[in-house]
């Protein structure tokens, strides 16, 4: 919540807040089949709930008002196995048995985030609309 007031003060008067992030953990997909999930039970038990409560408070407080929200999937895609175990948050060559599909799929590689793009109007504090 301290960063949303941060930010809020930092907007020019109803200015505008971008808000983009995942809602789930990441699935990598080979031949339009799902290999796995990138396990981030830190993100998922921890990181997602408070962000989402955070916002939620700023909403309610009269910080912002919710203008848009949009939910979509982001793909990304990787052309060998070890560009996909490089370029990710998690290190997938510890995560068995993921890693092991991963290496016996044909590549290339898909990883899908399901994400949530909202746009926010700053509001005078505390009030609401």
């Amino acid at each position: 919540m301290h960063a949303l007031r941060h930010v809020h003060g930092l907007l020019v008067p109803r200015g505008t807040l971008v808000d983009l992030h995942p809602v789930a953990e990441s699935t990598v997909e080979s031949e339009g089949r799902v290999l796995g999930v990138i396990p981030e039970p830190e993100f998922v038990e921890r990181d997602l709930p408070n962000a989402e409560a955070a916002l939620e408070q700023a909403i309610a407080e009269g910080l912002y008002a919710l203008e848009a929200d949009a939910r979509f999937v982001f793909l990304r895609h990787f052309d060998t196995a070890e560009e996909l175990r490089t370029t990710n948050d998690v290190d997938l060559s510890a995560v068995e048995p993921l890693w092991t599909e991963i290496r016996a799929a044909a590549p290339p590689f898909v990883v899908r985030d399901d994400v949530v793009l909202r746009r926010l109007r700053a509001l005078p504090a505390g009030r609401t609309r």
